[in-house]
């Protein structure tokens, strides 16, 4: 996209410019759908500021309230694991443990794929931006 001034931005243009750099600003870890959804809805309010540099006040709010937008399921998974004495605070799971709980993931999102737009966004969908593999 050329550079234009925000205030020329169409809502789509700043839309895909907000999602593309706040996905950029996460290194992948966010739901590139979700986040387009949100810059439409951001538009109306931000519509005249740089879509960048919302983006990146944006993300450091949203990490600061652990948002799941921000995904880690390596980082979730190791939580829950440290909460339910499987391993201990510090230690990382092994690989055998982060394939059981991708597997927990596929098994939860396969339930979720009946339920919401089977041609646009269902909860199984959401469950894989979130928790599945990055």
């Amino acid at each position: 996209m050329p550079d234009l001034p925000a205030s020329s931005l169409t809502r789509d243009q700043w839309t895909m410019a907000f999602a593309s750099a706040w996905h950029t600003i996460a290194e992948g870890r966010a739901d590139f759908e979700q986040l387009k959804m949100q810059g439409i809805e951001l538009y109306e309010t931000h519509g005249k500021t740089d879509p960048a540099e919302y983006a990146q006040q944006h993300f450091s709010e949203a990490e600061a309230r652990h948002q799941d937008r921000v995904r880690d399921p390596l980082g979730a998974f190791t939580a829950l694991a440290v909460e339910n004495g499987i391993i201990k605070a510090g230690d990382k799971p092994d690989q055998n443990l982060v394939d059981y709980a991708y597997g927990v993931v596929a098994l939860c999102a396969k339930i979720g794929d009946g339920y919401g737009d089977p041609d646009f966004r269902n909860a199984g969908e959401h469950i894989r931006a979130v928790y599945g593999p990055i």
